[in-house]
């Protein structure tokens, strides 16, 4: 019996140690992903719901040796991942992961495989994204809180996102695209210089024009006073009254000669 008491004990001892050690395991025994990056923004291409490409903006830093867990130091930028077909559905599940913690408080989260040397490449914010590395399913999302006690300085990074591209893929415009310069009028469209108004053949004659016509050509213009007209020919109507008149008034003179 008293061995049984005493064996109790060790073990007791035992599991007491190990709780200890555990709790007092530090937060820098996080997993040692090839990859650790503060999400900011996470767009899925084509759409969400059947994405094949991923990119990844935020602050990233990566794995530099693979036997002492030591990584660079964090930077902004944008990585841009494809997945491998078939492997869709855990492509997507890892990337609604990070999707969703861009969403909230910054936290560390890593991706690839474990004490693997990521050989992707981290883009400049607003750089072309060109041609997509591959995405490596690793051993899924791990968050991470110290990481080589880069988390820290990674969370404290203002990562704006290029309003140039904000991720889109750079191949989804149309390539053959016109430039909206070329919709603007072209300088050949004014009005030629010979539509202006008419030069010197168009004018009204000269004054010495109408002179060359002479006094006769003028139409006189008579002013009628009765039966006379003063400047104009007189209308026979006018000369055949004038021998009537003149005739009654020779008829009456010699009438009163007679008596």
């Amino acid at each position: 019996m008293p061995r049984v008491t005493h064996a109790r004990r060790i073990g007791l001892v035992a599991i007491v140690l190990l709780a200890t050690l555990s709790a007092a395991r530090p937060a820098g025994a996080s997993n040692p992903c090839s990859t650790y990056v503060v999400p900011s923004l996470v767009e899925l291409q084509p759409s969400a719901d059947a994405a094949m490409r991923v990119v990844i903006h935020g602050a990233f830093f990566q794995l530099t040796s693979d036997t002492t867990m030591s990584y660079g130091d964090p930077r902004c930028g944008v990585m841009y991942f494809a997945c491998v077909a078939g492997q869709e559905a855990m492509c997507q599940m890892q990337w609604n992961e990070l999707r969703g913690a861009a969403s909230g408080t910054p936290v560390c989260e890593g991706f690839g495989s474990w004490n693997v040397l990521s050989v992707a490449t981290i883009r400049d914010e607003g750089a072309p994204l060109g041609t997509p590395d591959t995405w490596d399913l690793g051993m899924g999302i791990s968050p991470g809180s110290y990481v080589d006690n880069k988390c820290p300085p990674a969370m404290q990074l203002a990562c704006p996102v290029s309003a140039s591209d904000a991720g889109a893929v750079a191949d989804a415009g149309p390539p053959d695209a016109a430039p909206v310069d070329d919709a603007a009028p072209a300088m050949d469209v004014a009005p030629p210089t010979d539509a202006q108004p008419p030069g010197d053949d168009g004018a009204a004659p000269p004054t010495d024009a109408r002179a060359d016509r002479g006094a006769d050509a003028r139409t006189p213009v008579a002013r009628s006073n009765g039966w006379c007209a003063i400047g104009g020919p007189t209308p026979a109507s006018a000369r055949l009254g004038a021998l009537v008149l003149a005739a009654l008034v020779l008829g009456r003179r010699r009438r009163r000669d007679r008596g």
